[in-house]
């Protein structure tokens, strides 16, 4: 009975320890998973730095010009008699484009040209009168008085002509008129709009910072929206102040619009050089860590992987320029970057 008690007992503490030394046994082992998972190096791609010669660019949005823009009115009030354009049509400089009902003016200038025709004989022969002594030179300067004012009212009569007739300024693209034969209009009627789109100039603006890299006589290049087709311009002018509001400095560029590929308004992208060719490194961008100080990069010595800290400067579509912080022959690690560590062990999968 005492036999038996006792190996009741033993059972008892066998059933209570084994569980606890079998939950031991696989948390250790557990551990010693893990901490041979850490010591396993981790497989990365490097790209070895070499100096690239490249030109540094600056992207800023724009839009496009009209080269000369303006909106038709007439000088004077009238009915519209003949309009001689079409809506969208081209227009040479000096092209009539419309006409206001000028009877009465014709009218009236008919009359003045009568007249003038009898001053005219009439100083003739006042003057032949005067040689002869014949009349007086007070009645020779009244007829010939009559005769300069009789020559003014005709060029009166012949500007207010001039005004019914409505010529375009400079050649160029008519847009959609506003009236149609037989309208009333005053000074203030818009007729249409002529626009000159074969040349078209480019507006758009550049940071103060960049004011002494991009001159006037810089060619630039530039896509539009709906196209991949590169466009080049040239800069022609630049506003004489930095704006306060913005702090930008406006610049216009002019480009050819001959074969009509492009139109006034659209918006446009636009690339400038800011200087020239210059030996720099150039990184993939997702090889990049932001940390409190600016970023950071990982590079491969050996087999670990040690953080540097880095400037950058321009950038483009996937890489970014590093001014500061690596050289050349330095093995910059470009994947695996989330896992990194200063120090981590690391083994080259592939090279770049």
């Amino acid at each position: 009975m005492k036999y038996r008690n006792i190996g009741i007992v033993l059972g008892v503490i066998l059933v209570l320890l084994i569980p606890k030394f079998f939950c031991g046994e696989k948390k250790e082992s557990g551990g010693m998973g893990k901490g041979g998972a850490n010591k396993m190096p981790i497989k990365v791609s490097v790209l070895v730095l070499n100096a690239e010669f490249v030109t540094p660019n600056y992207q800023v949005s724009g839009t496009l010009q009209a080269n000369e823009m303006v909106d038709l009115y007439c000088e004077t009030s009238g009915l519209v008699r003949n309009l001689y354009f079409k809506e969208g049509a081209k227009v040479n400089k000096g092209d009539l484009l419309l006409k206001i009902n000028d009877a009465d003016l014709q009218a009236q200038l008919k009359k003045a040209l009568a007249n003038k025709k009898l001053r005219d004989l009439s100083v003739e022969r006042n003057q032949i009168l005067l040689k002869k002594e014949a009349i007086a030179q007070a009645d020779f300067d009244l007829s010939l008085n009559e005769k300069q004012a009789i020559d003014a009212d005709i060029e009166l009569l012949r500007e207010q002509i001039r005004k019914t007739e409505l010529r375009a300024p400079f050649s160029g693209t008519i847009g959609l008129r506003n009236l149609s034969e037989g309208a009333f209009v005053q000074p203030s009627t818009l007729i249409a709009s002529l626009q000159d789109d074969q040349l078209l100039k480019l507006a758009f603006a550049i940071p103060e910072k960049h004011s002494s890299l991009i001159k006037v006589g810089d060619s630039i290049s530039f896509v539009v929206t709906g196209s991949d087709k590169k466009f080049g311009a040239k800069i022609y002018a630049r506003d004489a102040s930095v704006t306060a509001a913005t702090r930008t400095i406006a610049m216009k560029a002019v480009c050819n619009n001959k074969q009509a590929r492009l139109m006034p308004g659209l918006f446009a992208n636009i690339t400038l050089k800011l200087g020239a060719n210059a030996p720099t490194f150039m990184i993939p961008t997702q090889s990049l860590v932001p940390v409190l100080k600016g970023q950071k990069v990982f590079v491969m010595q050996g087999d670990s992987a040690v953080e540097k800290l880095v400037k950058t400067g321009f950038r483009n579509e996937n890489k970014v320029e590093i001014t500061e912080g690596l050289s050349a022959g330095d093995s910059l690690i470009v994947d695996g970057i989330m896992y990194m560590k200063n120090g981590i062990k690391v083994k080259l999968s592939k090279g770049k």
